[in-house]
């Protein structure tokens, strides 16, 4: 996952080619198309439309021309994926999630209402943009009732980072918050994800036991040195 987030920062970090990604974002477009509306020259597009191609964020697929022409080959969208990130005093958290949900679930979560929209532009124009315009409303409630939770996350973790600095030595510290956010299930797992060779992570773990000696923690203390 590491190496599929660091290529979507590699793309996204483009000013050039996150601006061809919106021009894709309302409709396919030939290469004419997008150089103009982007405003840049044909080779630089040639080296963007590669790399975006390349790293699978666009696709490419032919349309017949009229006046028997060539073939016309037309640039759209072809990814679809979830990235959050999440920065504060305590945390610092990249999300990716290219879960697609299958069309039979998505039936089961679309209201019938949607599923039964005219063709006629005069018509289905106006329910279209009530149906968007609900549902940004929903995300935007939602999205501030995330931000609320952040929020108190934040002060829980700045709660955990003081207990670990006024009671805990660096590698223990590593250790509890390894423990406290991402739940290990063995030894092993824990000393990867601390980065330190499993035998000092379990000589710390035994100091640990004698610092922490009852609840939860202590339960989970005793699993890994088992």
């Amino acid at each position: 996952m590491k190496n599929q987030i660091d290529s979507i920062f590699y793309v996204l970090g483009n000013k050039t080619r996150r601006d061809i990604l919106f021009a894709l974002s309302d409709e396919p477009m030939y290469f004419n198309q997008i150089s103009k509306q982007v405003g840049i020259g044909q080779q630089a597009m040639l080296r963007h439309m590669q790399t975006l191609v390349d790293s699978g964020f666009v696709s490419t697929y032919g349309e017949k021309s009229d006046f028997g022409a060539p073939d016309r080959k037309y640039y759209r969208l072809d990814s679809s994926f979830n990235l959050s990130i999440s920065l504060s005093e305590d945390e610092f958290v990249i999300d990716y999630d290219d879960e697609k949900i299958p069309d039979k679930k998505l039936e089961s979560l679309t209201d019938e209402k949607f599923r039964q929209i005219p063709d006629d532009p005069s018509i289905a124009l106006g329910i279209l943009r009530k149906y968007l315009t609900g549902i940004d409303v929903n995300i935007q409630n939602m999205q501030t009732e995330i931000n609320n939770l952040k929020a108190i996350k934040q002060m829980l973790l700045q709660k955990m980072h003081q207990i670990g600095h006024d009671n805990f030595v660096s590698l223990e510290r590593k250790i509890i918050y390894k423990m406290m956010r991402e739940n290990p299930s063995s030894l092993t797992e824990l000393s990867q994800m601390v980065n330190e060779n499993k035998s000092e992570v379990l000589n710390t773990l035994k100091d640990l036991q004698g610092k922490i000696d009852k609840g939860k923690m202590k339960t989970l203390l005793d699993e890994l040195t088992t």
